[in-house]
């Protein structure tokens, strides 16, 4: 039966796979698999297959269950009681978050809330033992993904068990907490994580960060922004614990046991027992439990328990994996940890490190796409020069200097200066070209381009596999870049404006606005490390989604932070061709602050317009201003243009006076989309004015629990009298049009609108 686990193992991860991402085309490689494990013809290995299938069938039923039983659908106000490991508690400013266990309903639970004084900080960044909270707060689901291709936090949180989320309020008390008998170990094990993190505190900022990384599995929120070069060519996998790590604390430790006189057995008993401790001082990421489950089976087999092949080893890594996180595969690290252990298996030894390094890139390479969407040419060259060198010269460094700082400084702060050159070398090297803006390919193709990968990885020397790889990515290239059908996408950027034109071959890409959030001075102490904006988790994400690194105008419909906030975020990661903005609006504080700087460093185009402008190869007419201002509400840009069969109205901010303007200059103005002016607020929408545009449906952007109470229901109460119906980012998420040469059109919104009703005015669940 040697080698033959990996079947049932792949069974086990495909069924839990479609079982939690819904996505019933991976049922092919189901396909595939059966009649593979039939041609076997090995009825012991058909039969362990058919029942660890069923097993996982059971347990992705129990599971599921299980969610769905504590998932809240609502919100609720509760006095809640919390056990908080110290290591967990994560203190930015005047804001903290945590992982608790949450006694009162017997499940864990990502807590949020806010400090009032730089008192309360420094007591919660002192704290050194688990503790007991008693707070109010409201309980409620984790948040989906409202926008298409945005990060999926519910996907995320399941791989750690946690369902809800916990805002506090009001924190009633902190004491020391009571930790049963079977946890002792555990909390043993925190209390070593956070000893090592309060101490890594003290020691010079890029050492700290590559020993809270690398040691811990405790990366800062900003590492990878000073680390820009680590993330563009693709070794983030290097600052994450996984195999490469653990081989070299393994080594490491039995090194130090043998030098204590430890004869081999104790010291594969001493590291059986200790490699538990680490996966929850290492942090618990899905690589560092595949590696210790791995790393445990390969000791058992050296303390005669068991023998095993590799290939089983990493089968039954897979299992122990899927029964501890079921939609391990579901996640990118899940995925390359997997996928790129269970290869180093499979190449032939006498393939040269290059090769090898290749066909391991490009075993990854869909998965990369897919999540990522972005890839670096030179990515195959850094791994395989950056994985000797990273094992052999800086985990070693940070080990010393972790060791070195109590008792000699001096030696931490010249490996400091060492890692500060590391660390500029990669970026520099990160901000060469080579960037491809791939997009994120349709599953079934990106499942058709790892099955090409893996013909590749098994016959490297065959022309034929090689043009076949390199056509299929120019084919999915092209089918990504130059569509043929076109899009209207109004983002659900929260409390703001944002929306996408693309017409058909993205022979235009519009952006209306950005989006953005106010932001009001704090004291130093409250000011933390700021938070990934919304627009780069939205709409450049979306963007990069669809392989789009350009876009050719960008719309600023007048000055309010909400609408171009986060034009320095588009600015730093597009190119933008051309801006065009009201006539007046250049001469504000916030367009000299947010936008000017940015867009003259990168040669954009600054047109200040009217309703008499003419942009060419432009596809909307400018409607208003009619004159020159000051960018203000009143002086709101109105665009109108037609894609497919739609006539659509953008209204930007401008209140009813405006738009009574508007349809005096234009009498015969009709739309049928209308984005409803300042978020549905009624200072907008005037009676007059929707009875004279006509519109067959309106789009509202607002905020959930905004405060502003946006939509406004006199606004409702217009609409339902001129019986337009209305769809609200705040309730469908994000809203998309979509059209084609040949006459075809639809409407996607990414929530069905029954998903967040507890979030929503009452008149906007009516």
């Amino acid at each position: 039966m040697k080698n033959y686990l990996l079947f049932p193992a792949l069974c086990a991860g495909l069924i839990c796979s479609t079982w939690f991402s819904k996505q019933w085309l991976l049922l092919w490689f189901g396909v595939w698999l059966i009649i593979r494990i039939i041609t076997l013809n090995k009825k012991k290995v058909l039969f362990v297959c058919l029942i660890t299938s069923l097993g996982a069938v059971g347990y992705c039923g129990y599971f599921a269950v299980q969610i769905n039983n504590a998932t809240l659908n609502n919100q609720q106000d509760q006095l809640i009681k919390l056990r908080v490991y110290p290591d967990e508690l994560k203190v930015n400013g005047d804001r903290y978050s945590a992982i608790a266990y949450d006694l009162s309903h017997h499940q864990k639970v990502q807590m949020y809330g806010y400090i009032d004084s730089q008192a309360k900080q420094q007591q919660f960044t002192k704290i050194k033992d688990t503790t007991e909270w008693i707070v109010q707060g409201k309980r409620s689901g984790i948040l989906p993904a409202t926008n298409e291709n945005q990060f999926d936090s519910i996907q995320f949180n399941l791989t750690k068990h946690i369902y809800n989320q916990v805002n506090i309020e009001k924190i009633e008390s902190i004491q020391r907490a009571k930790i049963p008998t079977k946890l002792v170990w555990q909390n043993q094990c925190h209390r070593i994580r956070i000893f090592l993190i309060q101490y890594f505190a003290k020691i010079p900022a890029t050492t700290r960060d590559y020993c809270n990384s690398l040691l811990i599995g405790n990366s800062p929120s900003d590492f990878y922004e000073k680390m820009s070069g680590v993330k563009q060519l693709g070794l983030i996998h290097l600052f994450s614990i996984s195999g490469m790590h653990v081989v070299i604390f393994i080594s490491l430790l039995r090194r130090l046991l043998i030098e204590l006189h430890f004869n081999k057995e104790w010291t594969t008993w001493v590291l059986i027992v200790v490699l538990p401790a680490y996966l929850i001082i290492g942090g618990g990421s899905s690589s560092l439990i595949r590696s210790i489950l791995m790393a445990e089976l390969s000791l058992f087999g050296q303390a005669k328990l068991c023998h095993l092949s590799k290939v089983d080893i990493w089968s039954l890594g897979l299992l122990g994996g899927l029964l501890i996180q079921p939609n391990v595969l579901l996640t990118l690290g899940g995925q390359l940890s997997y996928l790129l252990a269970l290869m180093l298996q499979f190449l032939p030894d006498q393939h040269e490190s290059l090769m090898n390094a290749v066909l391991l890139n490009l075993v990854g390479l869909p998965s990369i796409l897919y999540f990522v969407f972005e890839w670096h040419v030179l990515s195959l060259l850094a791994s395989y020069l950056m994985i000797p060198f990273f094992s052999v010269v800086i985990f070693p460094l940070v080990i010393v200097a972790a060791l070195s700082f109590g008792t000699l400084p001096q030696v931490t702060n010249l490996i400091e200066q060492c890692l500060n050159l590391f660390q500029f070398v990669v970026n520099q090297i990160g901000e060469l070209p080579g960037l491809i803006h791939f997009g994120k390919p349709p599953l079934m193709l990106a499942m058709g381009l790892f099955v090409i990968s893996l013909i590749v990885a098994a016959l490297p020397n065959n022309r034929r596999c090689w043009l076949g790889l390199v056509a299929s990515y120019l084919a999915i290239f092209c089918l990504i870049h130059f569509p043929l059908a076109g899009e209207v996408v109004f983002f659900d950027i929260g409390q703001g404006d944002s929306f996408l034109i693309r017409t058909p071959f993205n022979r235009n890409v519009i952006l209306i606005d950005t989006g953005g959030q106010l932001t009001f001075p704090k004291p130093n102490w409250a000011n933390g490390t700021s938070p990934t904006s919304r627009a780069m988790r939205v709409s450049v994400n979306y963007l990069k989604s669809k392989g789009i690194s350009q876009i050719d105008t960008l719309c600023l419909s007048h000055q309010d932070t909400d609408h171009i906030g986060y034009s320095s975020d588009v600015l730093k990661h597009l190119k933008v061709k051309q801006i065009i903005y009201p006539a007046g609006m250049e001469s504000q504080a916030n367009f000299k602050q947010k936008v000017l700087p940015l867009a003259q460093h990168q040669h954009s185009k600054l047109v200040p317009v009217t309703d008499s402008s003419q942009i060419a190869n432009f596809p909307l007419q400018i409607l208003h201003p009619f004159k020159a201002g000051k960018g203000a509400n009143e002086d709101s840009m109105v665009l109108s243009g037609k894609f497919g069969h739609k006539q659509f109205l953008f209204m930007g901010d401008l209140d009813q006076n405006g738009e009574k303007q508007v349809i005096k200059r234009y009498p015969n103005l009709k739309t049928d989309v209308l984005k409803l002016g300042h978020h549905g607020s009624k200072t907008a929408s005037a009676p007059s004015f929707i009875k004279q545009v006509q519109p067959e449906v309106a789009i509202i952007s607002a905020g959930r629990m905004n405060r502003y109470g946006h939509p406004n229901n006199k606004t409702m109460k217009t609409l339902k009298k001129q019986n337009v119906p209305s769809l609200s980012t705040q309730k469908y998420g994000m809203i998309k049009y979509e059209f084609d040469p040949f006459n075809h059109q639809k409407w996607i919104t990414i929530l069905k609108g029954n998903e967040l009703t507890w979030m929503l005015p009452p008149y906007e669940n009516s």
